[in-house]
């Protein structure tokens, strides 16, 4: 447990000298210690396993989490080859998308273990708050000058994996309150989207917002393989 609570925090570490580099410039040095940064988080649910068990749940959340380590390296890609900046961009999207399949894939089952009398529910449930909250959300981008150009449908198809992703985690918590730890992570990984939302597409490029974009997506990241710590 102690091993990774360690590296739990090793990763937010990093990812802070991360984003100092990331301000200055965006170059192999800031793309190592983002290696780093998500490797820590990584290892950090490797930890976890070996502490609590290796059952489906758990090991669905580690393969979500390296799609993430992948979907962060191919983002970084993008800023430091801006003239490919959208192949990197549709291919990192493509990474985290599929984590987050895995990330589902794992709940479903939690959700059918602890209260499958709840799961239609909350799966039916989630689809229509995914729905709402998907088209708020490009409403909003849009009035805030946000330009999604060619990348509207990948967007808005990764939109809404998020905002149910969101939606679901929180379903499945308000019934299994310890589920809040990996609920609350998801929560942060769509406020982390939403401010890279701004930088890539709004043309934000003020210094918070690195900080902000990242550390609340390492917290996000950290907070999923923590909870394996409690889901068993």
């Amino acid at each position: 447990m102690i091993a990774s609570i360690i590296f739990g925090v090793f990763s937010l570490i990093f990812a802070s000298i991360f984003c100092w580099f990331r301000t200055e410039k965006a170059n192999v040095y800031s793309l190592l210690l983002k290696i780093f940064s998500s490797l820590c988080f990584v290892l950090c649910a490797v930890f976890a396993i070996k502490v609590s068990s290796s059952n489906n749940f758990n090991l669905l959340i580690l393969i979500g989490l390296v799609f993430g380590l992948v979907g962060d390296i191919l983002l970084d890609l993008k800023i430091m080859y801006p003239e490919d900046g959208n192949k990197y961009f549709v291919a990192g999207t493509y990474s985290f998308a599929v984590g987050h399949f895995f990330y589902f894939i794992s709940a479903l089952l939690y959700n059918s273990a602890v209260s499958p009398k709840n799961l239609l529910w909350c799966v039916l449930a989630s689809v229509g708050i995914a729905i709402v909250l998907t088209i708020a959300i490009i409403f909003i981008s849009k009035k805030m000058g946000l330009d999604f150009g060619k990348m509207l449908y990948v967007v808005i198809s990764y939109c809404f994996i998020l905002t149910f992703m969101v939606a679901y985690t929180i379903a499945i918590a308000i019934f299994n309150p310890i589920y809040w730890i990996f609920a609350s992570g998801m929560i942060l990984f769509l406020i982390s989207d939403m401010v890279l939302s701004m930088q890539y597409f709004g043309g934000k490029t003020a210094k918070y917002l690195v900080y902000l974009n990242h550390i609340t997506y390492y917290l996000a990241q950290v907070m999923l393989a923590i909870s394996i710590l409690f889901i068993i």
